[in-house]
């Protein structure tokens, strides 16, 4: 083989573990918003900040939301989640704001947006 069979074949395999790496990381982000979305606590959370990223769509961009709420335990927790938002949501979710969210009881960091009002026992 000649060195640019070599080097083109270090540069596929690189990028093939970077693909899986990143697939890797996406699989286990939907299994944390799973757990939270089934086994996770209801509370009110204020929007510390929302911030644009250069990843949109027709309808959307997608954007990190900085929520900061209140554990059951009193625990203050700030933490951040991604979502796709349209124009109308990104009014909605402008810093100041309130909304709500479900986090995870041992790690409150993990979260999702819940976005509905909040009925006692959830």
């Amino acid at each position: 083989m000649d060195i640019i069979h070599v080097i083109l074949m270090i540069g596929i395999a690189a990028l093939l573990l970077f693909g899986l790496y990143k697939l890797a990381r996406w699989i286990r982000q939907l299994c944390i918003e799973a757990h939270v979305r089934n086994h996770g606590i209801g509370a009110n959370a204020d929007v510390i900040a929302l911030k644009r990223t250069n990843w949109m769509d027709r309808r959307t961009v997608y954007c990190e939301l900085v929520l900061r709420f209140k554990t059951r335990e009193g625990q203050v927790v700030q933490a951040s989640v991604f979502e796709h938002l349209t124009s109308r949501e990104i009014v909605r979710f402008a810093e100041g704001n309130g909304t709500t969210v479900k986090y995870d009881p041992q790690h409150p960091q993990h979260i999702i947006l819940y976005d509905r009002p909040l009925i006692l026992g959830d």
